[in-house]
């Protein structure tokens, strides 16, 4: 006979004895207090094996939510990450009767749920006829969901710009031209697993959009041939354009290697442009008769007129006013023009290729991906007017250049609060290079201090905007030591704070510094 079994057979006879209501008590308080004893011992276990259960729960859709962040597309890698991270927190778990908890991917890829229950028996109360005891409510409501969100975990609607160095120095040979090589290739790479990361697919309650600033010499802002129309917003000058101009027929030297090499024009000669087109590229905007580098995000217009591709601010006096030169217009033969920025060749730019033009913000992962693939390397870095343009391309200022899905969102979004506390906006700068900054005016081989000097100012005006910053410095371990620290300097400086600074020193670094802007960049939120 069972203990429970003489117990209750203790208290029968108690009953029928008259005289035992001192044994009725007794044998009465006895089995409750065996009953609870036993209830006690089931509920510490019952309560170990949910916690630990729910925990594991947590931690799988947690981390199925990270792998939708690092890419939306792979629905089966993120139910896997799950399944495993379950499998590994259930282990020291105690043993259940039964477990159906399984995980699925939401069909707009940003989210992870689980389902399923789980059952534990019960030692002292199966003699009660109760055997097992659920570990998850019939509701669900222990059931944890991970949804990847944009902006961070609050969410918030995001703007990046990313500074893409397209210099010679990313080719094989470090002078370029080149479409692709190891540095290169890595940086293509990197971009497109943050686009990835980064524009999610749903994009109707947080929007997402980015930006491409493609770099070298110069920044272009439209294809060969193209462009005129918003050159012409940029930098006041007309196209096509008839005038004269010194030739150089039997120039030698030249190139687009980081400092340049040397040119000579052999002997000139005053010849005619007939209906040139301009080229659709930009240099820095030095404003003021002191040739002033412009540190604002203000828009172009008369005394803010970006420069074209030579550097100079034709035909538009120097200091930015709207009154012409008084010679050096090319009118006549005996007055050649004092520029270049026209070219017969369908407006093609010099270092700064095809394919490497500008994307304004956009939430078309389609184009932005199909983009990085059309980047050619060649040139100096212009390091200065890069930072200058990453900016253009946040700034609610230029929303008169950008139009449409284009056009920056206002800076009062970055204060604006969201319904879970969050900001409504995130605009973000990305800067990446593996270069010193030496190249000016378009002309390479400039002070690298100097123009260092430029950007960093160009990035604590962003910064005192609300504008976030991470920077990402490419291999400067292989710069000459002097140039490397001043790089350094720049974007550490430039950077919102030292964790937004990524030195990156081999091609994996550089793809898990991308890698983990973008996470921060979006969020997994647990809810149930």
């Amino acid at each position: 006979m069972s203990v429970i079994g003489r117990h209750v057979s203790a208290l029968r006879r108690a009953v029928r004895n008259e005289h035992g209501s001192i044994a009725v008590t007794m044998a009465l308080t006895f089995s409750v207090v065996l009953i609870s004893a036993g209830a006690a011992v089931d509920y510490e276990r019952w309560l170990q094996a949910k916690q630990s259960t729910i925990a594991a729960i947590d931690a799988a859709v947690l981390a199925g939510g990270l792998a939708l962040q690092l890419d939306s597309q792979n629905a089966a890698g993120a139910i896997l990450a799950a399944q495993k991270t379950y499998a590994a927190n259930i282990e020291r778990r105690l043993t259940v009767m039964s477990d159906t908890v399984n995980f699925a991917v939401g069909t707009d890829n940003a989210a992870v749920t689980a389902s399923g229950t789980a059952k534990i028996s019960t030692t002292i109360l199966n003699l009660f006829g109760i055997t097992s005891l659920p570990l998850l409510s019939d509701s669900g409501m222990e059931l944890a969901r991970a949804e990847v969100t944009t902006g961070g975990p609050g969410g918030s609607n995001l703007e990046v710009a990313a500074m893409l160095d397209v210099t010679g120095s990313m080719c094989d040979d470090g002078a370029g031209p080149c479409t692709s090589g190891v540095k290169f290739n890595a940086l293509k790479a990197a971009t497109t697993k943050l686009v990835n990361i980064v524009v999610r697919p749903d994009q109707s309650v947080h929007t997402t959009k980015v930006a491409f600033v493609p770099f070298s010499t110069r920044v272009r802002v439209a294809p060969d041939g193209t462009g005129a129309n918003l050159m012409k917003a940029l930098t006041n000058l007309d196209s096509p354009l008839s005038y004269w101009y010194v030739d150089c027929p039997n120039a030698t030297g030249g190139g687009g290697s980081e400092t340049g090499l040397p040119w000579s024009c052999g002997v000139p000669v005053t010849a005619q442009a007939t209906n040139w087109q301009v080229m659709p590229c930009v240099t820095e905007r030095f404003i003021n008769a002191g040739s002033v580098f412009d540190v604002t995000d203000d828009a172009p217009g008369p005394g803010k007129w970006l420069n074209g591709h030579d550097g100079t601010r034709w035909p538009v006096s120097q200091d930015s006013t709207t009154t012409p030169f008084t010679s050096g217009v090319g009118a006549v033969s005996s007055d050649p023009a004092d520029q270049w920025n026209f070219s017969p060749n369908a407006g093609d730019c010099a270092d700064i290729y095809a394919g490497s033009e500008i994307v304004p913000l956009t939430s078309d992962k389609s184009e932005l991906t199909a983009h990085i693939g059309t980047l050619q390397a060649f040139g100096g870095t212009a390091g200065a007017l890069a930072t200058s343009w990453t900016w253009y391309m946040l700034s609610p200022n230029w929303s008169g250049i950008w139009t449409g899905s284009g056009a920056p969102a206002p800076y009062s979004d970055l204060t604006a609060r969201n319904s879970d506390g969050a900001p409504k906006l995130r605009k973000v700068a990305i800067m990446e290079t593996d270069g010193g900054f030496n190249v000016l005016h378009s002309w390479k081989g400039q002070s690298q201090q100097q123009i260092s000097d430029y950007a960093i100012s160009v990035c604590n005006a962003m910064k005192a905007r609300g504008i976030e910053i991470y920077t990402v410095g490419f291999m400067l371990n292989t710069l000459p030591a002097s140039e490397a620290a001043i790089a350094r300097a720049t974007l550490a400086a430039c950077g919102s704070d030292v964790q937004h600074f990524y030195d990156s020193l081999t091609t994996n670094d550089l793809e898990t510094a991308f890698n983990q802007i973008g996470v921060k960049l979006t969020g997994v939120r647990l809810t149930r």
